[in-house]
């Protein structure tokens, strides 16, 4: 070493150094960090760009609590127009292809490859692919399952930030959801599994099927759960909560099937009104078909919201809210 004397140089500690400072962040008194082996944080999440935001009273589960059948239904849209544009966008990106890869086939054999509009609402395509004959239409319907598996578990997503008052994005929930893409072929096949071989049973083994199975894939999202997991959680909330379980599908399917016949009988019955038939005329009906950008996300809201009621009804997870919003916590 060049260019310092030795003669000011006392060895750390000794009196005449006198006490050491320390620097840096352990200079700075703060609570005591979590200890050894403690996990704050799981090594596969990505770091947020940013915090979310609090949703505090303007949330659309605020003050969440039974609400009864109806309550769930009003719920579910409720839950839809809350961020409208990102659910349907979500479910676009998952729907479009679908559609557009019909349309082809459509196109190039000249007759529809899907099931007839206007007579099987979104929430039905199992009834749809359990009674067609042809390859493409099977195919179609089982890729609109998968579909709507996908965006119920965005929507789980979304909603189980939203009850905790966190306004999560609809792109941290479609990553978040993306993250366990392997989920969504194998519930699908699943629920299909069971869903098929119940619509034999009397004309309403769906109905009934699917009271107990329509939640599974917002159980999927919101509580992180693997297909078979997510199937018996969603077995175990309907069979506690029946009568609330079968009224929501039967309404919802309702719903979702007057919700296809407003939209898309307009472009239909204009259709066959100028006599556009042909080329024209398939590209008239598959283009109404897009009203399952709105009845997909519809649908997976009703499912979420039921969640939330049974969840609420049989576990009691609305008390704590009750507590606080009371003054008692």
């Amino acid at each position: 070493m060049t260019g310092a004397g030795l003669s000011g140089w006392s060895a750390p500690g000794s009196a005449a150094a006198g006490p050491v400072t320390p620097t840096g962040p352990a200079a700075q008194p703060g609570p005591a960090g979590p200890g050894a082996g403690v996990a704050v944080a799981r090594g596969d999440e990505p770091m947020p760009t940013e915090p979310p935001a609090d949703l505090g009273d303007d949330g659309p589960l605020a003050g969440v609590g039974p609400v009864g059948v109806l309550g769930v239904l009003d719920g579910g849209f409720a839950l839809l127009r809350f961020r409208f544009a990102g659910i349907v966008g979500v479910s676009a990106v998952v729907l479009l292809p679908v559609q557009l890869a019909e349309l082809v086939v459509a196109l190039n054999s000249g007759v529809p490859s899907g099931s007839d509009a206007l007579t099987t609402p979104t929430s039905f395509e199992v009834l749809a692919a359990s009674s067609t004959t042809t390859v493409w239409s099977t195919l179609f319907l089982v890729l609109l399952a998968g579909a709507t598996t996908w965006v119920g578990m965005v929507v789980g997503v979304l909603v189980a930030s939203w009850w905790q008052g966190v306004d999560l994005s609809v792109t941290r929930a479609a990553q978040t959801a993306g993250r366990r893409w392997w989920v969504v072929p194998v519930l699908t096949a699943v629920t299909l599994a069971v869903k098929v071989p119940a619509t034999c049973f009397l004309g309403i083994g769906f109905v009934v099927a699917d009271a107990f199975l329509f939640t599974a894939a917002v159980v999927a999202g919101a509580e992180r759960l693997g297909p078979f997991a997510s199937v018996a959680r969603s077995f175990d909330l309907s069979r506690r909560n029946i009568g609330v379980a079968l009224g929501v599908v039967a309404l919802g399917l309702f719903l979702t099937l007057v919700i296809q016949l407003v939209v898309m009988a307009g472009p239909l019955l204009l259709g066959s009104a100028l006599g556009i038939d042909g080329t024209a005329g398939l590209v008239v009906q598959q283009a109404s078909g897009l009203v399952a950008l709105v009845t997909v996300p519809l649908t997976a809201c009703f499912a979420a919201r039921a969640w939330v009621e049974f969840r609420c009804r049989s576990e009691g997870a609305d008390l704590d809210g009750w507590v606080v919003r009371r003054g008692l916590a």
